[in-house]
């Protein structure tokens, strides 16, 4: 019969198999390594340990749903929701259990008339709100089955910061940067900030406390940003680095972003994970994103890209040049969230299991 219960830390090895037969070893890998600081580590967890779901047959781990707490405030108060991420399944397995239960007529102990991924995501443990961006198709459309919901003005976006990559791959090294001398004059022209921008290279401190303090009412559902969170999440994290911008003001800041560099095949592309400021302060937000630009282009990166949900931030990458980034289907892939009591939600890419 097939159980629908708890994960705990002692499947760890089984749902590392899991990961490795769906995304290969690689990903296995990287997971293994994080293990102890995604799930003994995050300020956000009630205790330390594994929070999932898993299906189990004949003492065997056959699927699986891992729920990182969210951290959501809604109206600048904390409830409980979680991200819903790597949905994975042992099809192989699934289907003899499944076989097996149609002839001898037993008792599965959980429903899976909606399937298994549903009754994962189902499942108490799960919690009552929850949260996913960047889902395949064929699993969005089970979420969107059992009541996920798009969220509006959400999505990935890209700019391009320089041709001189591309150029050289397609043209040379040496021909190719001198064409790109050229190609490039109009992104020399990326506007630099007209409020002080600075360079964070320390711990995120007390100022970050306060922010968090002052702007989580402004905005109707965000998840937890606080120094803990951001050290934790930024700082601590066992095998990506970040750079972090900040708008100083007096001995406070008027807000931050977090950026990484990552190799995109032989180009050096950046992605911006946090940002975080009042919604309605647009100098901020504008002049943080702008000098996240110039800097990932000083630092040789071709293009860069962030997520973004909400208005303002939406109106200020838009306003900047970015454009929206399309699944290879041509279609957007917002964030969708199930049983969310607000319509927006102001998360990053650094959210969840991304950046």
């Amino acid at each position: 019969m097939i159980e629908i219960r708890p994960g705990r830390d002692s499947d760890k090895d089984a749902i590392l198999a899991l990961i490795k037969q769906t995304f290969g070893a690689e990903q296995a890998e990287r997971t293994g390594r994080r293990w102890q600081w995604q799930w003994h580590q995050d300020p956000r967890l009630e205790q330390p340990g594994y929070r999932g779901v898993v299906a189990v047959w004949q003492d065997q781990v056959i699927a699986n749903l891992a729920c990182i707490p969210a951290g959501l405030h809604i109206a600048g108060e904390p409830v409980e929701a979680h991200w819903c991420v790597d949905v994975l399944t042992n099809w192989g397995s699934v289907r003899r259990a499944l076989r097996e239960a149609k002839h001898s007529k037993a008792d599965l102990k959980a429903d899976l008339s909606r399937g298994i991924a549903a009754a994962l995501l189902d499942h108490p443990t799960a919690g009552p709100i929850q949260l996913a961006k960047h889902i395949a198709d064929p699993m969005k459309a089970i979420c969107l089955r059992i009541g996920y919901e798009d969220l509006a003005h959400s999505g990935n976006y890209s700019r391009r910061l320089s041709f001189k990559q591309s150029l050289q791959a397609s043209l040379g090294s040496i021909p190719g940067a001198l064409v790109a001398m050229g190609a490039d004059l109009p992104f020399a022209g990326i506007r630099r900030p007209k409020l002080q921008v600075e360079s964070l290279d320390g711990p995120f401190d007390d100022r970050f406390d306060r922010l968090w303090a002052r702007v989580k009412r402004d905005y109707s559902a965000i998840t937890l940003r606080d120094a803990a969170t951001l050290n934790w999440r930024y700082r601590a994290h066992p095998d990506t680095s970040y750079s972090a911008l900040v708008i100083p003001d007096a001995d406070e800041i008027r807000g931050y972003l977090l950026f990484s560099s990552y190799s995109h095949g032989p180009r050096l592309r950046a992605g911006i994970v946090d940002l975080l400021a009042d919604p309605d302060d647009k100098r901020a937000i504008e002049d943080l994103l702008a000098a996240a630009m110039r800097t990932a282009r000083k630092e040789g990166a071709d293009r860069i890209g962030c997520f973004v949900t909400g208005t303002s931030i939406e109106g200020a990458v838009r306003r900047l040049g970015f454009r929206p980034r399309l699944k290879k289907s041509k279609q957007p892939q917002p964030l969708i969230s199930r049983r969310l009591p607000v319509p927006d939600l102001y998360a990053t890419n650094g959210d969840g299991d991304g950046g």
